[in-house]
């Protein structure tokens, strides 16, 4: 009996948040209601006000869950292996563009609803690198500060993830995938004036 309710509590935040993606795609975050979501979810609003307090609950929901999965998505192939070599394509490269190919909508919708998205993003990938996995530097310049060297890469990554999906997915997850293992190993041979 409990799994069907659990079912049924799932199956309407999902047409909740599925409606909510949907009309990220006509209006402003600020335009869309309570009401808006419901009518589209074909749902009453005591049903929203069942599940959540307010608006700002259930998008805290929505991006939470997003960078739950994200979070995931990264970690798992470290479940079977300690060590990840990177001159190759890794397997969390490829994971986290598959993940967010898998939920472009969702993607977008966060990235031009929510002001402090990157923000999250960012928080995200630091906690991951700085607790969960140790990046393996070298240089012939000298030392890598590793706090420095983290801000560096995590923003490097999240500039490209933010370019994607401001291209609206432009290129696909294997391309985007190919091309940030070509950049994080590609050296700066000098620079020139156009």
């Amino acid at each position: 009996m409990d799994h069907k309710i659990d079912r049924r509590i799932r199956k309407t935040r999902m047409a909740l948040k599925n409606a909510y993606i949907d009309l990220m795609e006509e209006y402003s975050e600020k335009e869309i209601t309570v009401s808006m979501i419901t009518q589209y979810a074909d749902l009453n609003r005591a049903t929203f006000y069942a599940h959540y307090s307010n608006k700002a609950e259930f998008l805290e929901e929505i991006l939470y869950d997003t960078l739950e999965g994200l979070n995931d998505a990264i970690k798992k192939p470290f479940v079977h292996q300690n060590k990840i070599e990177v001159n190759t394509l890794t397997p969390t490269t490829e994971r986290i563009f598959t993940y967010i190919e898998d939920n472009q909508k969702l993607f977008y919708a966060l990235y031009i609803g929510q002001k402090d998205f990157k923000v999250h993003l960012e928080k995200l990938f630091y906690d991951i690198f700085s607790k969960d996995i140790f990046i393996e530097t070298e240089s012939l310049y000298g030392d890598v500060n590793y706090e420095m060297f983290l801000h560096y890469q995590t923003n490097a990554t999240i500039g490209l993830i933010l370019y994607w999906i401001q291209s609206k997915f432009n290129y696909s997850a294997t391309y985007m995938m190919k091309q940030l293992t070509i950049l994080s190993n590609t050296k700066v041979k000098s620079l020139r004036k156009f």
